[in-house]
């Protein structure tokens, strides 16, 4: 409206979405500059109603483990894991600044957000179980994959 003035706010930061990433996000910079004034902006009527939520989750706060694209296969067959190693080393350093955050007080113990879930890749026709097996191959031998097991026997995959 003419000649109404709307009080402005001012912050040193400003996130816009309010879902695991942007509160992560807030808390990191709360840590890192505490006299900061922070601001979020989120569209929706609550945080976490987007890729955070249980039904609409984007993948967020994973380590890589299945999905394929982060393992392209290569001419000749050879598996690029790059992309792979850098999400599992992401999510561990998720882990230890939840860790701080826990024996800071400043969340719950880690049993309350933490959830693993046993994961599982699946390759269609000889191409595709190529790919899995040159997948695992090349990822067994890193210490963030080193659990990770590789089967084609039915009577395993169905256990």
């Amino acid at each position: 409206m003419r000649g109404t003035t709307v009080p402005v706010e001012e912050f040193d930061a400003v996130l816009v979405g309010g879902g695991v990433m942007g509160a992560t996000l807030g808390v990191l910079l709360g840590e890192l500059e505490p006299g900061w004034r922070i601001g979020m902006v989120e569209r929706l009527g609550e945080a976490g109603l987007e890729s955070s939520s249980a039904w609409n989750n984007a993948g967020t706060g994973h380590a890589g483990l299945c999905e394929f694209n982060y393992t392209p296969r290569l001419p000749g067959g050879s598996v690029d894991v790059s992309r792979a190693v850098e999400i599992g080393e992401q999510f561990s350093a998720s882990l230890v600044f939840w860790a701080h955050l826990v024996s800071r007080g400043l969340i719950g113990p880690p049993q309350d957000f933490i959830r693993p879930v046993a994961h599982l890749g699946f390759g269609r026709g000889p191409d595709g179980v190529a790919h899995l097996r040159a997948r695992w191959e090349t990822l067994r031998g890193h210490p963030l994959f080193a659990d990770t097991e590789y089967s084609d026997d039915r009577t395993v995959l169905g256990t």
